[in-house]
């Protein structure tokens, strides 16, 4: 089974493809996590393998996966092989580090980590990649996912090398990261435009449930994640952040786009 969080497609899309290629089961940790369980209990079989896959903030794992891989539980679980692929912007500090202490307290071992470099989307703070960046991001994706189905499979081990981290490795890690959940979650910046049509789409696709639409305009609560998928899918970009986010475009995966567009077709 694969776990998997996202919010504009980046860590879908290597879902699905990790979930096609290994034969296993996708389970969303928003879902999971809006059921609001003291423990997550899941039967293991013999030779299940055991994936999370996610995007990294501020160069650890989003705090919606921390709390749930505190409360997962594995009935049946024997060393099974468990790895994590996540992906990311430009670098990741040292975040299989960080996981392999989160499952360590577990009793668990995690035998694969890896990362994708994915297009930026992080827009109430940077700028989208350019075309031409993005598009070459998306093609080595592609072609890391099929080596990464191929080690994976094979029940290849490649887990953190401690030695190739750097002071600024741990200090993104464990001090900005925290500096991050303090000083960048409040929503009171988001607000939206005449072009909102009152869809519903934002409060859909919030993982946390932070959204609500009121007289026909959606209203935020202070549970944020900054996962950008409200602003980020928003199909007439009505959502902004600030005065920043006017002209700086969205992003949604565009393999997910093609993958529904074909369906769709079909």
């Amino acid at each position: 089974m694969i776990f998997y969080y996202s919010g504009t497609g980046n860590s879908l899309w290597v879902a699905k493809e990790l979930g096609k290629y290994q034969n296993e089961m996708l389970i969303d940790i928003a879902r999971e996590m809006q059921k609001n369980q003291e423990e997550y209990v899941y039967d293991l079989g013999r030779k299940e393998k055991i994936g999370f896959v996610f995007p990294t903030y501020s160069w650890a794992p989003p705090q919606i996966v921390e709390n749930f891989i505190k409360k997962v539980k594995f009935n049946g679980y024997r060393q099974h092989y468990l790895f994590s692929v996540y992906t990311c912007g430009t670098d990741t500090g040292c975040m299989s580090k960080y996981l392999d202490n989160m499952f360590k307290d577990k009793k668990m071992e995690i035998y694969y980590t890896t990362f994708i470099k994915m297009p930026e989307n992080f827009i109430t703070m940077f700028d989208l990649d350019s075309t031409l960046l993005r598009n070459r991001k998306l093609e080595e994706a592609q072609k890391s996912i099929v080596r990464i189905n191929e080690q994976i499979k094979d029940r290849q081990l490649h887990a953190f090398d401690k030695d190739k981290y750097t002071i600024m490795d741990y200090f993104k890690t464990y001090i900005v990261k925290r500096l991050f959940y303090i000083c960048c979650m409040g929503t009171s910046k988001f607000n939206v435009d005449s072009k909102c049509n009152s869809c519903g789409l934002c409060v859909k696709v919030c993982p946390y449930k932070n959204i609500e639409l009121y007289k026909g305009r959606p209203m935020w609560s202070q549970h944020c994640t900054k996962c950008m998928a409200c602003i980020c899918r928003c199909p007439q970009e009505a959502i902004q952040y600030g005065k920043g986010t006017r002209k700086k475009g969205r992003y949604y995966n565009p393999l997910l786009k093609q993958e529904n567009e074909n369906s769709e077709q079909v």
